[in-house]
């Protein structure tokens, strides 16, 4: 597979193959990590409609008070509107820093002796999972719908013999090199075993 250059200097890829200066927790000395994989940048988009949305409030809600005349504002001094509208951008800005750090955070990695699904559960804590690529039985990648097929993003389904039967890797891009990566490596993994060098 050719790399990606553009990709490859991009702490905010989605897609980085064989990433320089790149570890993670329990990375072994000589494991090397093959591709690194977030979830496809368009499935930020709801979230930044929701944050631009909320952005916008303040001032639509102001409108529509002076659409309708309501006079609201003598019973709040202006100190009081100004607390309000900060604690609301405040909130609005801890909105999209936290969908931001659970779109950074949750990583799938392969590597050249195992797959690792990094889900981050909370700001304080998160899951890690991994499987041996040996015990990799069956990858499947699955792209469902016209956005899925036009920004060619999806799910990788990966069957393993381990103790979670199955591994998800959501909605990322190309899923279909991402799969056909995966079972390279684990033949790869299956010569070695039987005494091969690769």
């Amino acid at each position: 597979m050719a790399e990606d250059e553009s990709s490859k200097e991009n702490s905010l890829g989605v897609f980085i193959y064989r990433p320089e200066g790149v570890t993670f927790e329990d990375q072994l000395a000589d494991e090397k990590i093959v591709l690194l994989l977030r979830a496809h940048l368009i499935t930020l988009v709801p979230s930044v409609i929701i944050t631009i949305l909320l952005i916008l409030a303040p001032f639509l809600f102001i409108w529509a008070l002076t659409f309708f005349k309501i006079d609201f504002f003598p019973f709040l001094v202006p100190r009081h509107v100004f607390f309000i509208i900060l604690f609301w951008y405040l909130l609005t800005f801890g909105f999209a820093f936290y969908k931001f750090l659970f779109w950074y955070f949750n990583v799938y990695i392969l590597t050249d002796n195992r797959i690792v699904d990094v889900n981050l559960k909370g700001v304080l804590s998160r899951d890690v999972s991994h499987a041996k690529l040996d015990r990799i039985q069956d990858v499947s990648p699955r792209v469902v719908g016209f956005f899925e097929t036009f920004f060619n993003f999806g799910d990788v389904i990966i069957e393993t013999a381990g103790e979670l039967p199955e591994f998800h890797f959501e909605q990322v891009t190309k899923p279909d090199i991402v799969a056909k990566e995966i079972l390279d490596e684990a033949n790869k993994e299956e010569y070695k075993g039987k005494g091969g060098i690769y």
